[in-house]
């Protein structure tokens, strides 16, 4: 059966002005962010800035959600960690909150690991879990971490553990790459984690996107979700135009710049260091390339 393509938004986490985790933004923002029209949110994924964060505060972010209003089914949470202890810590706590869609990223600090040291990895992660209603997403971004997640490990994790392999966001900048997810896994759900590969990936029955810009621009990130979207799309030209500029300076600082100045709420722009907040004044090709984009009039999917 078909699938319906679906917007997940991977969330910025709100600081407050002394560095901490505004557990009260985080929620208000994926209350908007739902309410605009994605059909789920990413909790602690690479915009999230996963890694800055221990995980207590990351724990205390998805409280934070579930309190405020935000129902389980519709979070997915990141679980990745560089200790299996605390993968394992953080998946058993979203599950006993009724998270059981977590994404998942490789152990990331030693590069050249073996495809057996990774299928060891994930299978105790899923093992330690020991919750068949878990289901797992995989994180590929190689360019990132450093550790690919190779189509023979998915095989083998396929075969093993079954419907807990539910997906995969393949976050690789080549289209070639994305191409052979989705014909190799017809039945995992594969997010393009690249939003120019949009129309090529809901043509060959892509499950849709975990977009960042989905912060900034949900509601038209949304529309863009619809079937036979062409390459051509004047709406989806727009996008591509203002993903290519922000891919010109640090993501993470330039989406969470854009999405205070979207949503008219300043203290979204902070980051939590190594990272340096992103002086939009300074960058008026993002400026214009985001008016562009979000003034255009939206056209529903379907």
């Amino acid at each position: 059966m078909a699938k319906t393509p679906v917007l997940h938004v991977p969330l910025i986490t709100p600081l407050a002005p002394d560095g901490s985790l505004d557990a009260g933004s985080l929620a208000r923002l994926a209350r908007q962010v739902l309410d605009d029209g994605a059909a789920g949110v990413v909790l602690f994924g690479t915009l999230g800035e996963a890694q800055s964060f221990s995980a207590a505060e990351r724990k205390a972010g998805l409280d934070a959600l579930l309190s405020g209003g935000v129902a389980p089914e519709r979070i997915m949470v990141g679980i990745g960690a560089a200790a299996l202890t605390d993968v394992t810590d953080l998946s058993h706590h979203a599950a006993a909150a009724g998270c059981l869609r977590q994404l998942l990223l490789p152990p990331f600090l030693f590069k050249g690991v073996s495809e057996e040291g990774l299928f060891r990895f994930i299978a105790a992660v899923i093992e330690g879990a020991n919750d068949a209603g878990l289901r797992l997403t995989l994180y590929d971004i190689p360019g990132l971490v450093g550790v690919p997640i190779a189509q023979p490990v998915i095989f083998r994790l396929i075969d093993r553990f079954g419907p807990v392999i539910a997906g995969l966001k393949d976050s690789v900048p080549d289209w070639a790459h994305v191409e052979a997810s989705l014909n190799s896994f017809p039945d995992l759900d594969i997010f393009v984690g690249n939003e120019i590969f949009l129309p090529q990936a809901l043509a060959l029955g892509g499950a849709g996107a975990i977009s960042g810009l989905g912060n900034l621009a949900t509601a038209e990130m949304a529309a863009l979700l619809r079937p036979g979207l062409a390459e051509d799309d004047p709406d989806f030209d727009a996008m591509c135009a203002l993903y290519h500029r922000i891919s010109r300076h640090p993501v993470v600082p330039a989406v969470k710049a854009l999405t205070a100045r979207a949503r008219n709420d300043a203290a979204l722009a902070h980051v939590r260091p190594p990272l340096v907040g992103f002086d939009l004044d300074a960058a008026p090709d993002i400026l214009e390339a985001a008016e562009a984009f979000l003034s255009r009039p939206l056209r529903q999917p379907g």
